[in-house]
């Protein structure tokens, strides 16, 4: 009976890391296109506004480095909630298999740290692949956080995604970002940013299993 209470306890924690990885994942935000040139306490901050959705704001930022890695930390406010994510990333955030450690906190709840990969499962590195890259130039943009020079680049496929970068605005350089059913406007951008994860996460951690 020992035995499988502890079998059925490790199936169960095993379906909810698999379930929160499902919905949130170690890539719970729109991809952010643009090249990823990380400086401890640089921050960026956009207004998302999807297609049948409430907007929302997101902060992104470097908020630390271990070695030659970056924690980068993401910030959404919506729906009458906050949600951080702080992921310790070796190379592009965008590319899940460079997550290394993933922290997750919502709301006033505890902070807890995730598996840094899927239960069961082999990371499969980038799961939205951009198309072919236009440049289409140099190009003046309006958006609330001020007026910029910024290069056009457009990707082909069924997204049609088109971003407008400036090299200044950190991490990524991305101004403005369009897509089929998405838009994302910088709101602001700055240096000295700080993890607003200041806890010691709660971790999720797998029961042992019995002996034979």
């Amino acid at each position: 009976m020992k035995r499988f209470f502890c079998l059925a306890l490790a199936f169960l924690t095993i379906q909810v890391a698999s379930l929160v990885h499902a919905q949130m994942g170690p890539q719970p935000t729109p991809r952010i296109y643009g090249n990823f040139k990380p400086v401890v306490g640089g921050w960026s901050e956009y207004q998302i506004v999807a297609k049948g959705e409430p907007g929302q704001k997101m902060k992104i930022a470097v908020v630390g480095k271990e070695g030659n890695d970056y924690w980068y930390e993401t910030v959404t406010e919506g729906k009458g909630t906050r949600v951080i994510y702080k992921v310790l990333v070796s190379g592009d955030p965008n590319d899940k298999k460079g997550a290394k450690r993933i922290i997750f906190k919502e709301g006033n709840n505890p902070a807890i740290e995730l598996p840094a990969q899927p239960i069961g499962q082999e990371p499969k590195g980038k799961e939205e692949k951009a198309g072919k890259m236009i440049d289409k130039g140099m190009e003046t943009v309006k958006v609330p956080a001020g007026i910029f020079k910024t290069r056009h680049f457009q990707y082909e496929g069924k997204e049609g995604v088109d971003v407008w970068l400036d090299e200044k605005v950190p991490p990524y350089g991305l101004v403005k970002s369009t897509a089929k059913e998405m838009e994302m406007v910088l709101l602001g951008y700055g240096t000295g940013a700080k993890s607003l994860i200041t806890e010691t996460p709660q971790k999720l951690n797998l029961p042992k299993m019995p002996r034979k």
